[in-house]
């Protein structure tokens, strides 16, 4: 039995659960079918999420609230695990970042400022932990309008890259040594390459707020970027200034809220939007025209506003405008394996998933990354 640790956050609330997730062998069932378009066979594996010959059942091990963030953030936006999954930090609104344990303890707090700003407060639109022992944490600063980077040893931080605009999303990549983010106008994609120094950048497709980004795993050099009108785009990372090389319209009829490349496939894409709607597409085999290639497609109750995929890979944690968190296997059924409430009519507006490695320390990326 693998764990899993998940943490989410309303504005004001951080809640933790420790879930305990085993598979059992089943053939694919009819719930199982229901989740594909029904123009795509129920069989196909082309979407890399297997047969459904497998699915989940989840249990909780434990549960936390942690420490309100008082003093340090007002509003919380953003939240992620260390690779170790003992740690997590919180972001948002506020003077300072906050670290806590796995429990939700208070262990210390991150100012936001540097020394040669003047405090005040700031906005967080997102924080990334970097590293195979986490050793610095990326930081997406809407006020100063920078990605910058902290540094767990020295204590300090560093930039990487300035927009015109504020950010809204940020994404890294260990493996390729990339960071990406993006603004809420303007349309600014960004990619800084961690070992070079350099700068790129993409040409989106729309002006419109783009609200959430993931760089693809394994060989591909693919970016993929959400944006408030519903479209998916899919960038080659290695074309500075260069247009998309895909754009999907028809996915989402609603402003996009999350999005990641699953772990087992690079052209495979997880999203979520607040047309209620968890969509698993494979970008290489999908078709607008024809509306085939989304693999799966569930429908929810409440609209989506936040997404967290584990590395098993088959685990996708959404959160919910409601408060609400749902946890799905994909290869089995759209009816959630679990559900839990962070706080009732207010929107999870961040939440990460590390799981358990089998010597007993925890990522929250996938091993591909």
């Amino acid at each position: 039995m693998a764990t899993h640790s998940l943490v989410a956050a309303t504005s004001d609330t951080i809640r933790i659960w420790d879930l305990g997730v085993s598979s059992t062998k089943q053939k694919t069932s009819s719930a199982y079918q229901r989740g594909h378009r029904s123009s795509q066979s129920s069989g196909s594996s082309s979407n890399g999420l297997g047969s459904g010959a497998e699915h989940a059942h989840i249990a909780t091990d434990a549960v936390h609230t942690a420490d309100k963030p008082a003093g340090a953030i007002d509003s919380i936006t953003a939240v992620s695990w260390a690779s170790d999954g003992n740690t997590f930090v919180v972001g948002g609104r506020g003077t300072s970042m906050r670290q806590y344990g796995r429990t939700g303890e208070t262990l210390q707090d991150i100012k936001l400022n540097r020394q040669t700003e003047r405090g005040g407060s700031m906005s967080i639109a997102a924080v990334k932990h970097y590293g195979s022992a986490s050793e610095s944490l990326f930081v997406g600063n809407s006020t100063v309008r920078q990605v910058r980077r902290w540094d767990f040893v020295r204590k300090e931080y560093t930039t990487c890259q300035t927009h015109e605009s504020d950010i809204s999303c940020l994404a890294v990549c260990a493996k390729k040594r990339i960071v990406a983010s993006a603004t809420a106008q303007g349309g600014e994609i960004a990619l800084f390459n961690l070992q070079y120094n350099t700068r790129s950048d993409l040409r989106s497709a729309t002006h419109k707020a783009l609200t959430c980004i993931d760089i693809a795993p394994g060989l591909r050099s693919h970016v993929s970027v959400g944006s408030e009108d519903g479209l998916l785009q899919l960038f080659d990372a290695t074309r500075s200034g260069g247009a998309p090389l895909r754009s999907f319209s028809h996915l989402h009829s609603a402003p996009l809220r999350g999005l990641e490349f699953h772990a087992l496939s690079s052209s495979t894409l997880v999203t979520v939007g607040l047309d209620k709607r968890v969509v698993v597409t494979d970008a290489n085999a999908y078709s607008a025209s024809s509306n085939t290639g989304s693999a799966l497609e569930i429908r929810t109750q409440a609209p989506l506003t936040c997404l967290a995929c584990a590395q098993d890979p088959y685990t996708i944690g959404v959160g919910t405008i409601d408060g609400d968190v749902l946890v799905y296997d994909a290869r089995m059924t759209p009816t959630p394996l679990w559900s839990a409430t962070v706080r009732p009519n207010h929107a999870v507006v961040a939440m990460d998933i590390a799981m358990a490695r089998t010597d007993g320390s925890a990522s929250s990326q996938p091993l591909a990354r």
